[in-house]
């Protein structure tokens, strides 16, 4: 009988001082961030407060919060795993609260067949599903948004541009800028936001409060089609962009040979001398080539592999393009804000909104236009991120365009951006990607540009700057502006339509880990009572 192996003092010794140096850094650590995460980050009541009245609680809390940015500033994403998960709801208040959104939006008989429905969902699959979503919410760090990701964005076939992807402007006035001058003061923010959140000093919304996690796909990320479903890949810190001029697109380069960042002078000649090649636009299928990327999803993927990825030409060009930070396209045309052409605005952001079917590659993270009159927008695609992520860069990106770098004289910037034999001798001056174009390829890039202006053609966009009153006075009524607004669009649409419809809006969820937005149900019994006051020429203010 084989005896049981004995241990000497020593191994013994050995083993309790790993044990206890392991309790006494580890158990410390764990209990301080249980503390962070279920109280400090957990606790919420300063929302439903008076901010001049704050509670004996929210002043404590308060104090605390202070402290710790004092103590320890934090970073861009070190405290997204310190956020508290997502709860589930309890399953009755879910079904309960559907039921309510859904109610003045059908007649009697059809609202009855949901509810009987609801009601057996209660009773049979209803609890099943709800003890797997308890159980995977405890294995992830959020048990929305994988799915979220997957099937409201990943999974849809529809061409991306006007289907999902946003649309964006800059500030309505001019730039007091050159084109190649504006052009070079975007690309450099640009990369200066993509290298600052690579390197965590991003500064983070609300001091840590809200989740940042979904900031490191702003930049150097393309969501690649696949026939079923897509996928997104990150390419990490990237060193050039990819710009689309006159039917060409072009590579441009952030970084000299010794690996230092481009001053905006010097990125400023770099455009220069690619406006002012003087070479013929390619009017043909070459010049479209972009236009790929606007088909359906699944025809997308079998056109990505067919034309790029079984030609080695292409398939180079196509690598440059995915890996690049951003999209640029420079428009040769004018575009901004006339208070006595409201259409001038609707075109603007209609062209940023959907492009013109060759200067967008859709699948990119952002895509900037810059039109000859130095006005930008451009678009973003919809799967790496919501408004909040969107609205931060833009804010910043406004803030260093406008107040930190500030742009020298017009008459100066014409004299910066010339360039000279030795300029073209130490810059590295944009190079133009190589395609190869068969007759099979063209015609699909034609059919992917006539279907994309199609769709153009059938949107309606109307676009007015409303400057007689803002949230100022409307919080000054006690009124939440967002609530003032969805209440002026249920109304509107009444009284267009004559009846309510589904209606919902974006609601943060931030301040959750791994969070985005969940769907906040505009029509309720609220709603309605207020439409139906507005129409009864009887009711009272208080009604």
């Amino acid at each position: 009988m084989q005896s049981i192996p004995s241990f000497d003092n020593k191994y013994l010794k050995i083993v309790k001082t790993l044990a206890v140096s392991f309790g006494v850094t580890y158990i410390p650590v764990f209990i301080v961030r249980q503390l962070l995460c279920y109280v400090y980050f957990s606790y919420k009541g300063f929302l439903f407060e008076d901010p001049k009245k704050p509670s004996l609680k929210t002043k404590i809390w308060g104090i605390f919060r202070k402290f710790l940015s004092f103590v320890s500033p934090p970073q861009l994403e070190s405290c997204d795993r310190l956020l508290p998960r997502m709860p589930v709801p309890k399953l009755e208040d879910t079904v309960e609260k559907y039921l309510q959104s859904i109610e003045h939006t059908m007649n009697k008989d059809e609202y009855n067949i949901v509810k009987e429905q609801a009601e057996q969902f209660l009773k049979e699959e209803g609890p099943r599903i709800q003890r797997y979503t308890k159980l995977y919410s405890l294995l992830v760090d959020n048990y929305v948004t994988p799915f979220w990701v997957k099937y409201a964005y990943l999974y849809g076939r529809s061409p991306l541009l006007i289907n999902s992807s946003v649309g964006h402007g800059d500030l309505f006035e001019d730039a007091p800028a050159t084109w190649a001058y504006r052009a070079a003061h975007i690309v450099y923010i640009e990369y200066m936001s993509h290298l600052a959140i690579d390197k965590q000093q991003y500064k983070p919304l609300g001091e840590g409060l809200v989740c940042s996690r979904h900031y490191q796909n702003m930049y150097a990320v393309t969501r690649i089609p696949g026939e079923e479903i897509d996928y997104r890949d990150d390419y990490g810190i990237s060193k050039y962009v990819i710009v689309a001029f006159e039917g060409r697109l072009y590579r441009i380069d952030m970084c000299d040979e010794n690996n230092m960042l481009y001053s905006i002078d010097d990125l400023s000649k770099i455009f220069y001398e690619l406006l002012n090649r003087g070479l013929t636009p390619i009017e043909d299928a070459r010049g479209k080539i972009p236009a790929l990327t606007h088909d359906k999803r699944d025809q997308w993927a079998r056109n990505r592999k067919k034309f790029f990825l079984e030609n080695e030409t292409n398939k180079k060009a196509l690598a440059e393009i995915e890996a690049a930070v951003i999209f640029i396209s420079l428009d040769k045309e004018d575009y901004g804000h006339d208070s006595q052409k409201p259409e001038k605005l609707s075109h603007f952001l209609l062209n940023m909104l959907t492009g013109d079917g060759t200067n967008r590659w859709v699948d990119k993270s952002l895509n900037y236009v810059i039109s000859q009159n130095a006005r930008a927008g451009g678009t973003t695609e919809h799967s790496i991120a919501d408004g909040a992520e969107f609205d931060h860069i833009l804010e910043n990106f406004v803030f260093l365009d406008t107040e930190y770098l500030e742009y020298p004289p017009i008459e100066e910037q014409k004299q910066i951006e010339k360039i000279d034999e030795s300029d073209k001798n130490k810059l590295k001056l944009s190079r133009e990607l190589e395609f190869d174009v068969n007759d099979e390829m063209a015609s699909e890039i034609d059919r992917c540009y006539e279907a994309h202006l199609k769709q153009k053609d059938d949107l309606d966009l109307a676009s007015l700057i409303f400057t007689e009153f803002g949230k100022g006075l409307i919080k000054k009524c006690g009124v939440s502006p967002d609530a003032f607004i969805q209440m002026a669009i249920q109304l509107a649409n009444y009284r267009d339509q004559g009846k309510f419809v589904l209606t919902y809006e974006p609601a943060s969820v931030r301040f959750f880990r791994d969070s985005r937005t969940e769907t906040l149900r505009t029509v309720s019994q609220y709603s309605v009572n207020f439409v139906y006051a507005m129409f009864n020429e009887n009711a009272t203010v208080r009604n």
